[in-house]
This record gives structure tokens, sequence and C-alpha cells, in this order.
């Protein structure tokens, strides 16, 4: 009897181990399945894009009465994003030179604020494809006579303009003067927005602001300032700001972001959707050409 009942004992924990084995096997297997599946699922969820802008110049960005933000080139990067599942954009506004600081700890990874390329920006910071193309003019009040004389960068040698530093107009204006320091024009710097700044050369206070060509006529068509735009040369224009382009900036190290983004960038200039944009903010087009 005792023989009969250690042998059944020692079966029924065979038996018992075995069953436990199964069910820690099919426990780790399921584990395993479980684990693959949210490496999988992880696969498809998108990767989030921080995106930084300053909230100016109207209207290429700026927050609206219902305090949203928009513009012109807000419209644009959601464009794009459109075209990346891939991706998840978030968009947020601070003062400009936080976009630089934000890039640079890639807290930011783009920068959306009508940038231009210069050397300095492209050691530190990648660009995508062009996003606009600029042209510019210097806007004088209707009843200065100096207006009538402007053919030339040459020709705004000695008058007195005011600009943001940091800016694409201001570096064209600084490397004006190092290129020409016998007969500069005179900047004084502010941080006041283009309404403030147009209105000031309405008054007499300065000569002229050097602005973008399509900003001047979006402003000009909302306030009817008391002023006129002397177109400046392109040609001339390249030699102070590089190509008459804008661009998105990106943070070092995120080249497959910047490939993304302009094989996107492209698709929505050709299916027409900058041109919609452009049509909605300005009324012409200026969207870049790609060959």
């Amino acid at each position: 009897m005792k023989r009969n009942f250690a042998k059944k004992t020692v079966l029924g924990l065979l038996a018992a181990v075995t069953v436990l084995g199964a069910l820690a096997g099919c426990s780790k297997q399921e584990t395993k399945q479980e684990e693959t599946t949210v490496a999988a699922g992880s696969n498809t969820e998108p990767v989030t894009i921080y995106a930084a802008t300053g909230g100016s110049p109207k209207p290429f960005t700026f927050v609206d009465t219902d305090n949203q933000l928009t513009g012109h080139n807000i419209d644009l990067i959601k464009a794009v994003f459109d075209k990346l599942p891939q991706y998840k954009l978030e968009l947020e506004v601070t003062d400009f030179p936080s976009i630089f600081a934000g890039l640079d700890s890639d807290r930011y990874q783009i920068g959306v604020n009508n940038f231009a390329k210069n050397e300095k920006r492209q050691e530190k910071y990648l660009f995508t494809d062009p996003i606009f193309a600029n042209e510019y003019v210097a806007v004088f009040a209707k009843d200065n006579n100096k207006a009538e004389t402007i053919g030339s960068w040459d020709d705004l040698a000695g008058l007195k303009t005011i600009s943001q530093a940091g800016i694409n107009i201001t570096t064209a204006l600084e490397n004006y003067n190092a290129a020409n320091p016998q007969n500069p024009i005179n900047i004084e710097y502010s941080e006041e927005d283009l309404v403030l700044q147009i209105q000031d050369v309405e008054a007499g206070k300065y000569d002229f602001v050097l602005m973008d060509k399509p900003m001047f006529e979006y402003y000009q068509k909302e306030f009817n300032f008391n002023v006129t735009g002397v177109p400046i040369n392109n040609d001339v224009s390249k030699d102070l700001m590089g190509e008459p382009f804008s661009y998105l900036i990106v943070s070092k190290g995120n080249e497959k972001l910047v490939e993304d983004l302009n094989k996107a960038l492209k698709e929505v200039i050709e299916d027409g959707t900058s041109k919609e944009i452009n049509l909605k903010w300005f009324g012409s087009d200026y969207s870049p050409s790609y060959k």
C-alpha cells in the first residue's frame, strides 16, 4: 500500500511539474507575443516633432484675435506634415532668440519663421529646400523725395532705417555696411513690430524700412499707409542675403527629417497646395519652383 501510494504520489508530482512547465512555457510564449505586439505597435506610433515660431512677422506667422497661431508659414508647415503620417507636429510660440536656443538643445527640431539662409546659420543648422521665393522693397513715406533717387543699395547709404536684430533683412543691411564701411546705412535696432516700424517711417522718424515685397503688399492692403515701396534689385540682394528664399531650419542630427520634409514640400508645391496658401495670404503665388 505504501509503495503504491508513494508511486502514485511521485507520478502525481511529475504530472504537476509537467503541467506547470507547460503553463510556464505558455506564459513565456504569450509574454513574448505580447512584447512583439507592443514592439510592432510602437513602430506605427508617430514621432512627435516640435516646431517653434516667434509669432511674427504677420502674415507669415502670428497669433490672431481668437488666440490661434496662423499665417502663411503655419499653414504651409501643417500642409507638409499632412503628408507625413509618421510624424506628429507640435507648434510652440516663443520669443525669437529662443528658437535658436531650442534648436541648439534639440528641444525644438524645426524653426518656422520665414528664415533666410546665411553662412553662420548653415554652420549650426540644417535647411530644408526653399519654402518661399522673396522679393524686397525699401518702404519710404510718400512725401519723402529721397524715394525718387533710389535705384540701388548704394543709394540707401547714409540713410536711416529701423530693423529687428537677427532677421534676414537686418543681416543684408549689416553685410552691406561691412562691405562699405566708408558710407554705411544707419541702422537703428528695434523689437517693434512692422506696423509700428512703417508708422515711424510714415511719420518721418526714419528714412525707410526694408521689407519683403509680399509682406509689404499685405500690410498696405490692410492698413493703407501713406508710404510707397521701391523695388530692390534681386541680383544685388543675392550678394547680401544669399538666394532670395525662405526656409525651414532643422536642428543638427535630423537629416532624415529634412529628407522627409523636402519630399513632402515638393508634393505640396506640385499639387498646388502651396499656391493656394500664397493666394490666401498675399494674392500672388510666391512658391519656389522645383525643376
